[in-house]
């Protein structure tokens, strides 16, 4: 059987609902004894009150005690089952939100930097946490209002009809109000619901910018101007807020309204039916208690109605990440690497970025146990190169290669465990250095990760440290230097042990004389392993085995750095610059 129209949004969620099937079944199960028992125990206290009322051959006091044992025993069944309704049914929809929110989770971690490119990161948490909310409300309790409603709607007004036909009919009257007044209010309601959500969005980007770049902020002294557009999201998100609350409070005032006037009904009609004897004290005490227990549901029903926008909007924004296909993806047939040599091999490498060539013809080999050297202008491909190298970018079929196998064949597990990254821009977790430079596994003790620290140059840093290794890092590493975050950057990428690795310019934010010391320190570990070094200074490759320079995308030169200073070309050029610019800071 088809799915109705009205649950397509929500075609992911529901596919969730297996998992959480047995728990939230045995919710509706208790949703049948709560609901009847609703209707049933007024219809308890009416039946004693019409017994000891009786004009004649009244209740006995032993059936009355009969009937209250009988009340007591149904009001801890009730009470049993209304929690067993919400333990198990918000129960499942908390479970529901946990494996909804772990895929979300699994999808984007399987993306790359260049697929989120046109998502923001607080737009990212506030659909993961507000609109996931949205969804989980409603098709978890929600569903357990509109159950209850169900069941307690239709036997509510039977047994009202089945006591006296004219009273049941005379509250359809109050009832239409009731409906009226709920689907005048669904538009509205639903339009300012949506309307919030996307003002938390907004309101959740502009913080975490803020609160991401409050270096930028105060170098460049925009608090003000920053205050401002957060002042300006604030007041539209607080103008939303109150349209919604003013829309809300009409109509609980109505439906408020609406309740007492079908009370007065009852009472009215009631009464006159009571004089005339067509019912009893006890029937009015069950008309009463019954219209209080059928407009919950009724209103509950509005509120899912109101909902209903929300989390379907909430469900497509997902969707949208949900839709981004990794560009970096696991061969439907991966080569395992068992044992990875580190033999580097580039075949005609063309490459772009949608129709901006980056690349062109670039063919190049680096054999395990040795180093490259890469350098050029800023903008000529260096950091493309790489990533392609490492496949943090797909690049295209038979052109890399890792010990002959082509890295898009390779298993990324496989490939990952190979090829050690340390990027231009350094991201460091909001945990301590300890756990920061270790964040390759816990088989890294800490003599390991002092031994790396000693390495990468940023030993002596973390001892002038309150509580050295265990020194808690501002978010991104905001509380360390540029320095001191690329060096702890490079003891991370050291500790994993790589047989490849790749330092993508990574010492640009230390001074030449570190530079060279971190390059010392890697003479001896690197002496085993391929590496690939990318580097503005040329004095920083003069080490490497081969060189390559680029320009405009393509390779200019290539050789030794004693063989590129001979032939007075491009590298030469650059080392020459430089050499001048250091002897004139000598000065």
């Amino acid at each position: 059987m088809r799915r109705p129209k009205l649950f397509d949004p929500f075609a992911r969620g529901l596919s969730y609902f297996p998992q959480v099937r047995t728990r939230w079944l045995k919710g509706v199960l208790c949703v049948l004894p709560d609901s009847a028992l609703v209707v049933g125990l007024p219809m308890i206290v009416a039946r004693v009150l019409n017994g000891v009322t009786a004009t004649t051959d009244p209740m006995p006091l032993s059936e009355v005690w009969g009937w209250a044992a009988l009340f007591f025993v149904l009001v801890l069944v009730k009470g049993a089952a209304k929690f067993g309704m919400r333990w198990y049914i918000t129960g499942a929809s908390r479970e529901f939100e946990r494996i909804y929110r772990q895929d979300l989770f699994d999808h984007m971690v399987t993306l790359t930097a260049n697929d989120l490119a046109g998502i923001r990161t607080g737009d990212i948490m506030s659909r993961s946490v507000a609109d996931l909310e949205a969804v989980r409300m409603l098709l978890g309790p929600s569903f357990m209002y509109v159950m209850q409603a169900a069941v307690i709607v239709p036997a509510a007004l039977g047994v009202i009809f089945w006591v006296d036909p004219f009273v049941c009919l005379t509250m359809l009257v109050p009832f239409s109000g009731l409906a009226l007044a709920v689907w005048i209010s669904a538009g509205p309601t639903q339009h300012w619901s949506q309307e919030v959500q996307e003002r938390v969005a907004e309101l959740s980007v502009v913080a975490q910018e803020n609160y991401s770049g409050i270096r930028v902020v105060k170098a460049f002294a925009t608090e003000a101007l920053s205050g401002d557009v957060f002042k300006q999201m604030g007041q539209a998100f607080l103008h939303a807020n109150v349209r919604l609350a003013t829309i809300r409070g009409m109509t609980w005032s109505s439906i408020s309204a609406i309740k007492e006037l079908a009370l007065l009904v009852v009472l009215g009609v009631g009464g006159w039916r009571l004089v005339v004897g067509a019912i009893s004290y006890g029937d009015i005490l069950l008309f009463v208690e019954l219209l209080a227990a059928t407009f919950w549901p009724l209103i509950a029903i509005g509120w899912m109605l109101g909902l209903y926008t929300r989390a379907k909007s909430g469900a497509q924004r997902m969707d949208e990440i949900f839709a981004l296909q990794p560009s970096v993806a696991e061969s439907p047939q991966p080569t395992a690497l068992p044992e990875v040599r580190g033999e580097l091999t580039v075949r005609h490498l063309d490459f772009a970025y949608d129709t901006t060539a980056v690349l062109a013809d670039i063919s190049l080999h680096v054999p395990a146990g040795t180093s490259l050297g890469i350098t050029g202008r800023t903008g000529s491909g260096k950091s493309t190169l790489v990533k392609l190298m490492a496949r943090l970018i797909e690049p295209p079929p038979g052109t890399v290669f890792l010990d002959g196998h082509d890295v898009r064949d390779v298993a990324l597990d496989d490939l990952r465990h190979a090829v050690g990254v340390v990027p231009q821009d350094t991201f460091l977790f909001s945990e301590t250095i300890r756990e920061n430079i270790a964040f390759a596994g816990e088989h890294i003790d800490h003599d390991a990760v002092e031994t790396v620290a000693g390495i990468a140059q940023v030993d002596k840093d973390i001892a002038e440290f309150t509580d050295g290794y265990d020194e808690m890092l501002g978010e991104r590493g905001v509380t360390l230097s540029g320095g001191q975050r690329q060096r702890t950057a490079i003891a991370r990428t050291l500790a994993a042990d790589t047989p490849v690795l790749i330092l993508d310019d990574c010492l640009s934010a230390v001074d030449s004389v570190t530079e060279q010391a971190i390059l010392g320190g890697l003479r001896e570990t690197l002496r085993d392993r391929t590496a690939v070094i990318v580097s503005h200074r040329v004095a920083a490759l003069a080490l490497a085995d081969q060189i390559i320079v680029l320009d405009e995308g393509r390779v200019a030169e290539s050789g030794s750095h004693a063989e590129l200073i001979a032939a007075g070309g491009l590298y030469a050029t650059i080392h020459e610059r430089q050499s001048i610019e250091q002897e004139l800071e000598t000065l």
